[in-house]
């Protein structure tokens, strides 16, 4: 059986593939398979499931989970193939718009059903984990992502497990603020700014020193039970928030929404000086509940840009969603951690292919259609050359596996 994707040659899939070079790392069957992956993936109901390979594939199901499991191809170069392209076309981007490069990090949960306690395989690396989107604990894969950012190119740079078990060498669990601050050490320097968009986990003095070091600012979420010293005075960021009258704050408008801001600048609890915005929505100004606060290391930043930049953290969200709907990031059934993670790389590089590989920069939505109509006309050009080398109908419908 040949290692071969049901498409016509030459494509775009195959020839992004070979514009990177892969040829020089992988071997033909590794590259169909990939090709395979990338082709599946981006067709409408694809569920990361191996069963959705194989209808892209004449290859049989199993040999599929193998390439995944146990194949000998090695996943971290195509890991760093997305983290070299995703910094090329941002700081590319940065320098034809002189605008500032955007670092974000956010983390998700790739939920699961929980297995039996029977089950003899069940899938590995899964636990339990809090669901800040759904408030509760769930079953799945912890998951830290990184996205890289500059005018309106936002592009997946990095998709790592976050494994409780792993530790450094002395025996201290490598927590996720520790793969944030390694992150800033691989960065570039920015050539018009960079600022580390992050939630409040990351606000602390080892993020802000390590992405300091790095070239970049912080601006980042707050929890409301933060300590700020206005004056020396030791408080609460809700309780200072209480003093706070109508004609302390101004009106800021970002992307298209109103909010009350009061400007606090000076220490907090781990930071000697930060700027801290109190934020409420234009029409729940004093509502506690409604408090938001965040915080920026760039004192020189005017309130309105902190807001704006931080809204620059959305499109990390919109990855989440995008590849839990449309790339199967929510629905994969393979076992084994080794699997797994392969496919959150592969992944990673078809969700790049549909925002730049395309020959130009679009959002991925508008990406993914076009790689999918494109699919379609490759699979209609194979149905019409065959027809026209004589292969019977019957052939094809078995290459398609509807015989």
């Amino acid at each position: 059986m040949s290692h071969t994707a049901i498409v016509t040659e030459p494509n775009a899939i195959r020839n992004y593939l070979l514009q990177h070079r892969l040829p020089l790392y992988f071997s033909k069957p590794v590259l169909a398979h990939v090709e395979t992956y990338m082709t599946a993936a981006t067709a409408k109901g694809f569920r990361g499931k191996v069963t959705d390979l194989a209808e892209y594939s004449d290859c049989h199901r199993t040999t599929l989970g193998h390439f995944l499991a146990e194949g000998v191809w090695d996943e971290t170069v195509l890991q760093n193939k997305v983290k070299t392209e995703s910094f090329r076309q941002i700081l590319e981007t940065s320098r034809r718009t002189a605008e500032p490069l955007f670092v974000i990090h956010d983390d998700t949960i790739a939920q699961k059903t929980k297995p039996s306690s029977q089950a003899r395989f069940p899938m590995e690396q899964a636990g339990f984990h809090h669901s800040h989107l759904l408030g509760r604990v769930v079953w799945g894969h912890q998951v830290q992502a990184t996205v890289l950012g500059c005018s309106d190119l936002s592009l997946i740079h990095s998709i790592d497990l976050y494994d409780k078990t792993f530790t450094h060498p002395d025996g201290t669990v490598y927590t996720k603020i520790d793969r944030v601050c390694d992150m800033a050490q691989t960065l570039p320097l920015p050539p018009h700014g960079g600022y580390c968009l992050v939630d409040s986990w990351f606000i602390c003095p080892r993020v802000i020193d390590a992405y300091a070091a790095a070239g970049y600012q912080v601006i980042g979420a707050l929890k409301t039970n933060r300590i700020l010293y206005p004056q020396g005075i030791r408080i609460s960021i809700q309780d200072f928030a209480r003093h706070i009258r109508k004609e302390d704050v101004r009106l800021v408008t970002v992307n298209g929404s109103s909010y009350w801001m009061y400007r606090y600048e000076g220490a907090l609890n781990g930071i000697d000086n930060a700027v801290v915005l109190l934020c409420w929505p234009k029409q729940a100004f004093g509502e506690p509940k409604a408090l938001r606060a965040f915080c920026c290391t760039d004192i020189s930043l005017e309130t309105e840009t902190i807001a704006l930049y931080y809204a620059k953290r959305w499109p990390i969200e919109i990855f989440f969603r995008q590849s839990k709907n449309n790339l199967g990031f929510d629905t994969y059934q393979v076992r084994s951690t080794k699997a797994f993670i392969r496919l959150w790389i592969l992944l990673a590089w078809t969700h790049l292919y549909c925002t730049v590989g395309l020959g130009y920069t679009c959002p991925f939505g508008d990406g993914l259609r076009s790689v999918r109509k494109q699919v379609q006309r490759d699979r209609l050009q194979f149905v019409y050359e065959s027809a026209q080398k004589g292969i019977s109908f019957q052939a094809i419908c078995e290459r398609f596996k509807i015989a």
